[in-house]
């Protein structure tokens, strides 16, 4: 397993055999699964990296994940 992979196996939870669980809905209906905090390099503000049951990953910052689009599960 190259680095890329055992880091990407760690911030999806640890496993690639666990079943993908969401975590929030957003408001138009679509279900997420948040995978942690991050800084955007850019500018150092605050992010959530989040994916859905596809395995698209999503960056959103922080005070747009926070502001009602997202209801935790």
């Amino acid at each position: 397993m190259n680095k890329f992979a055992a880091i990407w196996r760690i911030l999806k939870g640890g496993s690639c055999d666990a079943p993908w669980q969401a975590t929030h809905r957003h408001r138009k209906g679509g279900l997420y699964r948040v995978i942690g905090p991050a800084i955007l390099e850019a500018d150092r503000s605050a992010v959530v990296i989040y994916d859905d049951a596809e395995g698209t990953v999503w960056v959103r910052s922080t005070t747009e994940f926070n502001d009602g689009r997202f209801t935790p599960l």
